[in-house]
């Protein structure tokens, strides 16, 4: 009985030491989940495969822009960024990805920064490029 009794001791504290081993917040997977579809984007971007970027993002943003003519409108010459920061503002809703780029357009280099909003859609994170499809208003 004894040896029953420590083996059952032995067990339960193997499963404690675990548990707390584990990571404490979902956040975690999320934020690595948000810069892996970050990276893809960025990526993307830099092969030209533009279609893989209109697969990032919101479901509402497909409702209103055709992946072809997304396709088409694309003339972003990125030739190489870097991710400054991935940061979850409001778990499981909003988050925010800091990228510097470069581009070439039209035989002239420049260097930029992107802020994006992504947003939690489905199980996964998702560009929010809603805010482009209303133009600023004319003066």
């Amino acid at each position: 009985m004894n040896h029953r009794m420590t083996s059952l001791m032995w067990v339960v504290s193997v499963l404690l030491l675990l548990t707390a081993c584990s990571p404490s917040t979902p956040n975690l997977g999320r934020e690595e989940t948000l810069r892996r579809n970050v990276k893809m984007e960025w990526d993307a971007k830099v092969r030209k495969d533009w279609g893989v970027v209109y697969d990032l993002t919101l479901n509402a943003y497909k409702k209103e822009i055709d992946r072809d003519l997304f396709i088409q409108r694309a003339n972003v010459n990125v030739q190489e960024f870097s991710i400054k920061e991935v940061k979850i503002i409001q778990p499981g809703k909003k988050a925010l990805a800091v990228v510097d780029y470069s581009i070439n357009q039209k035989g002239f280099d420049f260097k930029t920064t992107s802020r994006e909003e992504w947003l939690w859609e489905n199980g996964d994170w998702h560009l929010d490029l809603m805010p482009t499809l209303n133009p600023p208003p004319e003066k």
